[in-house]
């Protein structure tokens, strides 16, 4: 019988071509108009109603014309502590080198954990619209959001920077 080679036979060498391979071909990806296929994506931003602010961070995951965007948000109520987990998914309309529009909607889950009582957890879907400059380091945006929740449909304006 041939004896399989292992990995503590393999030369260094060896070892390295593998991830040299990967390196040399995710720096010859073409980027998408004004975006990379990854980034992040900070913003604040406030609820119409009741007229809370909120901070926000999430992965940006380009595929396409579509952009896969799970965030978090932190809602700042007083008496307690609010948060929504999201997952979105935007479709790029005008994919300019300067500007970009887009559409989308996803998964929404608001955490609500006032200070007396129980929590509250509610799901729903949102709907998005944005646009955003692509000729500037930080890829500013605004971003208007309606979340569709059993008894409250809460909507939102965000600013941001995508990176």
């Amino acid at each position: 019988m041939h004896e399989r080679p292992t990995l503590a036979r393999c030369s260094f060498r060896a070892r390295l071509l593998p991830l040299f391979a990967v390196l040399l071909c995710l720096a010859a990806a073409p980027a998408h108009a004004g975006m990379g296929p990854v980034g992040f994506t900070a913003f604040g931003g406030w609820y119409t109603h009741p007229h809370d602010n909120l901070v926000g961070a999430g992965l940006r995951a380009g595929l396409g014309p579509i952009t896969i965007v799970p965030n978090a948000e932190y809602v700042f109520v007083d008496g307690g502590k609010h948060y929504t987990l999201n997952l979105d998914a935007t479709w790029t309309l005008f994919p300019l080198g300067v500007a970009s529009a887009w559409v989308g909607g996803g998964l929404a889950r608001h955490i609500s954990d006032p200070d007396s009582g129980p929590t509250d957890r509610r799901s729903g879907f949102d709907l998005i619209g944005g646009a955003g400059l692509n000729a500037v380091p930080l890829k500013p945006f605004i971003q208007f959001k309606m979340v569709v929740m059993d008894g409250d449909d809460p909507k939102a304006v965000t600013i941001g920077a995508r990176f």
